[in-house]
């Protein structure tokens, strides 16, 4: 059940995006000036982009692959559905609308409507798989875009202004907060909840191809006694020193997250299990070279291995427990070590 409002909350949201794009290319029908009418133009087609992303999510959500990425998603698809219903509204207003600043003022209260954190979720979710992050950086541009318009065509009146305002500050707060709920502020990489559905996301993909997977198990050596000995703050700059060299370290397809504390986990997907000792190897060595800031830091690591057969989330928790097992094992004979 799950699954299938998830494909409806995609869906739904491809859905929106193309009625936006209705919206805007009949702004551009009904603009009066050769100029007006390109611009107008020019966001129908940034919309039009982002259909193919949509239905890559489509395409996950319809693999399981998206099934922890709302805590509510039946809440998420309803307000979906009601700004379906306002959209539709829209369109019909806009028919005759040649008015520029009738135009602007439909154009601000579509992205209004179209301001659901859900949208910044699903985006942020790409930005894990996703390098160059097309969606995001184009929505910035189309949001700076329409504001900055309003000065271009001297339409800036108190209304305008403050509605263009709240819209790029609401569009920020949203994305603030799905960073906030998915990435760990301190290091910068994936908090626990993030790094578990970019988990489920690869592990579905490894089940299909039946590849190989890996789990890695860091953990920072003698951690308590360097707060203790060093302060907190000492404590947070190794966390920090720990997470980059371990994310400049593995390569662009593995994930890496803060499980706790001074845990952190590593997925490789599509891996040579006879090749996890050395990337471990190399790990804790990238973090035992001598830093002047940090003095002498080792990790231990624990490695465990495996495909993924059947259920996706009983498998990666017993990867996960057996990756946590080594490490342990790694830790009472001596530390500083890799075990696998």
């Amino acid at each position: 059940m799950s699954d299938k409002i998830l494909i409806e909350i995609v869906e739904n949201s491809l859905s929106l995006d193309n009625s936006a794009t209705r919206i805007y290319q009949q702004l551009a029908q009904n603009a009066e000036t050769l100029d007006l009418k390109q611009f107008w133009q020019s966001i129908a087609q940034e919309n039009e982009e982002h259909a193919v992303y949509w239905n890559k999510l489509i395409t996950w959500a319809g693999q399981g692959s998206l099934s922890k990425v709302f805590s509510n998603p039946q809440k998420i698809l309803k307000e979906i559905e009601l700004m379906q219903e306002k959209t539709e509204k829209l369109i019909k207003q806009c028919e005759n609308v040649s008015d520029i600043k009738k135009a602007f003022a439909l154009a601000f209260k579509l992205e209004f409507y179209l301001l659901n954190p859900a949208f910044e979720t699903l985006l942020q979710y790409f930005n894990v798989f996703l390098n160059e992050k097309p969606l995001i950086t184009h929505y910035d541009r189309h949001i700076s875009k329409l504001f900055d318009s309003l000065y271009e065509y001297d339409l800036v009146t108190l209304e305008l202004e403050l509605l263009g305002e709240t819209i790029h500050r609401l569009w920020q707060e949203n994305r603030k907060m799905a960073i906030q709920n998915n990435y760990d502020p301190l290091t910068g990489i994936l908090n626990r909840r993030g790094l578990f559905n970019a988990i489920e996301h690869l592990a579905h993909l490894a089940q299909r191809n039946a590849n190989t997977v890996g789990i890695m198990m860091v953990d920072i050596d003698h951690f308590k006694n360097l707060n203790d000995t060093f302060g907190h703050q000492f404590g947070d700059g190794v966390l920090k020193y720990v997470a980059t060299a371990i994310n400049k370290t593995i390569r662009a397809s593995d994930v890496l997250g803060r499980y706790g504390g001074e845990e952190f986990l590593v997925f490789l997907s599509a891996v040579q299990p006879e090749a996890l000792y050395d990337v471990g190897e190399k790990i804790r060595l990238a973090v035992a070279a001598k830093n002047s800031d940090m003095g002498n830091v080792t990790i231990s690591i624990g490695i465990s291995f495996g495909k993924i057969k059947d259920n996706v989330n009983e498998a990666v928790k017993t990867l996960t427990r057996k990756a946590d097992e080594n490490l342990y094992h790694a830790k009472i004979t001596g530390r500083n070590k890799v075990a696998i």
